[in-house]
């Protein structure tokens, strides 16, 4: 698996995160394989893409809208993409804030070594919607996620929009960490598109790497 790879999945990783906050705010639902492992990402520490997106399922709602936000099909993405660009200017904000940082570092230790309940249950995500209001939520400019009122005034898709919200940070900080930079989405647009066909067109991602 080469960088441009590794970068291309992670960056799903962000419009994934951004895409199930988008139809959570309109729809009031969300696809839920997708949906648990990008909440599964948040708390699992691995700098390895592999170990947390490993099977291309898990990363079906962020490859299909990358595709999309790149090839300009069409202008529902637009939402997306500004989650996607907000969460991105959040996450250089956070690597600013040491202790912000540290705050949500030890919060997610802790819950690994507390948690009871499955990464998808309602009490592991209103934790995680609260961790990401009590820290990342309070810097501006904030995400103003545009939907629905009856879906997002509800306390528990609040707590998941949050949620996922926190998990694009999370992607984020693993696309930037394997070399992602927002350049890159202008220069490397075409070989971006021809690296999610290859991908796509093997069993999984993991594939890749076994044939690297």
């Amino acid at each position: 698996m080469n960088k441009l790879e590794n970068q291309t999945l992670a960056l799903a990783g962000i419009l994934q995160s951004a895409a199930l906050v988008d139809q959570l705010a309109s729809k009031g639902i969300c696809h839920s394989e997708c949906s648990g492992a990008s909440l599964g990402s948040i708390v699992n520490t691995s700098s390895n893409v592999f170990d947390i997106f490993d099977s291309k399922a898990e990363l079906s709602v962020g490859m299909s809208t990358l595709k999309a936000v790149l090839s300009k099909k069409t202008k529902s993405m637009q939402t997306i993409t500004f989650y996607a660009l907000s969460l991105i200017n959040l996450e250089k904000k956070l690597m600013k804030n040491p202790a912000l940082l540290n705050t949500i570092t030890a919060e997610i230790n802790t819950f690994n070594k507390q948690t009871f309940f499955e990464i998808t249950h309602t009490n592991s995500i209103a934790r995680l919607g609260e961790l990401y209001k009590s820290t990342l939520g309070g810097l501006n400019p904030r995400i103003m996620v545009k939907g629905e009122q009856l879906y997002l005034s509800n306390y528990r898709t609040a707590n998941h929009i949050r949620a996922l919200l926190l998990s694009g940070i999370r992607a984020t900080s693993l696309w930037k960490s394997q070399g992602g930079k927002t350049w890159h989405l202008l220069i490397n647009k075409r070989k971006i598109l021809k690296t999610i066909e290859a991908i796509e067109k093997s069993a999984s991602p993991s594939d890749n790497l076994a044939q690297s």
